[in-house]
């Protein structure tokens, strides 16, 4: 007879289709690999895509309109759309982040410990490819003309792009799921020239660290970024009247 004391199982929790297709579209609008405005696939485009049924991938869709991150449009151009969710942020996720704070705190914790391991192979393996776009999401993200959220997208394919340059599937893996999580927290970030500069400054500094191959330097960076930014939405948070030139 097994002896359960030695073992533990969880429960089992059946996930329907239309949640399955909704995370990964919310994972990809999160992590703004689909931006503002951008015009989703059809209900039947979808429906081939997931191999599902056009009912399923309606109610997935209904499920993020709810959640305010798409939009139905009708006429000549309509279709779905995303909406601006860094720009909107303020006004849906403060509160619920707040609410779940302590699991927040083991995501930035885990954060501290993936993303920086991450840099350091990344430094031992990243190739010029690599490094030209992440310098060019650097350039980019000071540009007169830089929105909002597209400087937000721009740090996300940032880190990213570090987290594949590390040639570990499963950490990169690791990273998406971090990012997903944090993502609404960072959006709440302010943003203006100075937080531009830092946010230039620091990813200036990883980006050199990984074109030295200096994988302990790397590391170190990374988790003084990862650190600041932490103690920066904790502080946004809890005192948001002192946050202008927080970085992002």
């Amino acid at each position: 007879m097994l002896n359960q004391q030695t073992f533990q199982f969880e429960k089992v929790s059946a996930i329907k289709v239309s949640e399955f297709i909704r995370e990964q579209l919310e994972e990809a609008i999160i992590l703004k690999e689909m931006l503002s405005e951008d015009q989703l696939p059809s209900e039947r485009e979808l429906a081939e895509i997931f191999n599902a049924s056009r009912i399923t991938v309606r109610e997935a869709l209904s499920a993020l309109e709810v959640k305010g991150l798409i939009e139905k449009r009708v006429g000549a151009k309509g279709g779905t759309f995303i909406l601006p969710i860094t720009a909107n942020a303020h006004k849906r996720t403060k509160e619920e982040i707040m609410r779940d704070w302590d699991q927040m705190l083991h995501v930035f914790e885990y954060r501290t410990i993936v993303e920086p391991e991450g840099a350091f192979l990344a430094a031992e393996r990243i190739t010029a490819g690599e490094l030209e776009l992440l310098e060019s999401y650097i350039e980019q993200s000071v540009q007169p003309d830089c929105s909002r959220e597209w400087f937000r997208a721009l740090d996300v394919k940032f880190h990213l792009t570090i987290a594949k340059a590390s040639g570990n599937p499963y950490l990169e893996s690791a990273v998406r799921q971090i990012r997903t999580k944090i993502n609404p927290a960072l959006d709440l970030m302010p943003y203006n020239e100075h937080v531009r500069s830092l946010n230039q400054g620091v990813h200036t500094e990883i980006l050199e660290a990984l074109k030295a191959h200096d994988p302990a330097r790397s590391r170190d960076t990374m988790k003084k970024h990862i650190a600041f930014s932490a103690d920066a939405i904790y502080s946004r948070l809890v005192s948001p009247e002192q946050q202008e030139g927080n970085e992002q």
